[in-house]
């Protein structure tokens, strides 16, 4: 993956080896100067490409959660602000 770290290889690391089919999953940075990383995939059957893109699909899911968690989470700081005064 280019243009990307650690911020996202471990993030995805960690959602993919959640899938029970993956036997094993770990990313590497080929020098600290190229903003790129490197995955490895090994499945117990389904296509390592097949297990990847269900694990971008899975962190975007949790990304899009906290997103919402924190701005209802706002909202209601905001809204109890607002009955208090």
């Amino acid at each position: 993956m280019h243009k990307e770290d650690h911020t996202l290889g471990n993030a995805l690391r960690y959602m993919i080896m959640k899938d029970p089919d993956v036997e094993f999953c770990g990313y590497s940075v080929p020098h600290p100067t190229e903003n790129r990383i490197n995955f490895r995939i090994q499945t117990k059957g389904p296509p390592a490409g097949d297990v990847f893109g269900k694990g971008l699909a899975n962190l975007s899911e949790v990304c899009d959660h906290i997103q919402q968690t924190f701005e209802d989470s706002i909202k209601q700081f905001k809204d109890e602000g607002m009955e208090s005064q």
